[in-house]
């Protein structure tokens, strides 16, 4: 009788979080008997990092906080610059995840958005960290994360 190989369970088939470079599958696609879950691509903050780096740049006024939606307003001016170049691209987006901290995402695994990001990937990502005003160390940061991870 031959062995059957274990079904690999749904973190091993989708881990927490991704290289840049490893593009995960197509959202709601079936991959080994799971449906792709959610993934965005950005950067990660912890609470302190992002209060650290927008304070830092010392932009911040009495209405805006890191915690706050109103933050992505901190990013449009610096976006517009790109919009020409980039006109159906969106601007790096602020979501905070489960755990509190907050990712800068600049695409997600639905099938338009990664279509209009691999046409222009170098230019999206160099554009989301001039507008960031990301370090090279925390540009070398991006990844891929998985809702809920």
């Amino acid at each position: 009788m031959a062995s059957q190989t274990p079904r690999k369970t749904f973190k091993e088939v989708f881990p927490d979080t991704l290289p840049a470079s490893a593009t995960p599958p197509v959202h709601n696609t079936i991959v080994e008997n799971h449906i792709a879950p959610f993934y965005a691509l950005g950067w990660r903050f912890s609470k302190r990092e992002l209060n650290c780096h927008f304070d830092a740049q010392s932009e911040w006024d009495q209405t805006m906080s890191p915690m706050s939606d109103s933050q992505t307003a901190w990013v449009n001016p610096r976006w517009r610059r790109y919009a020409k170049e980039l006109p159906h691209y969106h601007r790096p987006m602020l979501h905070f995840m489960r755990n509190g901290d907050a990712l800068y995402q600049i695409t997600i695994n639905f099938p338009p958005h990664m279509k209009t990001f691999k046409e222009s990937e170098q230019k999206i990502i160099k554009a989301a960290v001039e507008a960031l005003r990301l370090s090279e160390d925390k540009a070398s940061e991006l990844r891929w994360y998985r809702n809920g991870s």
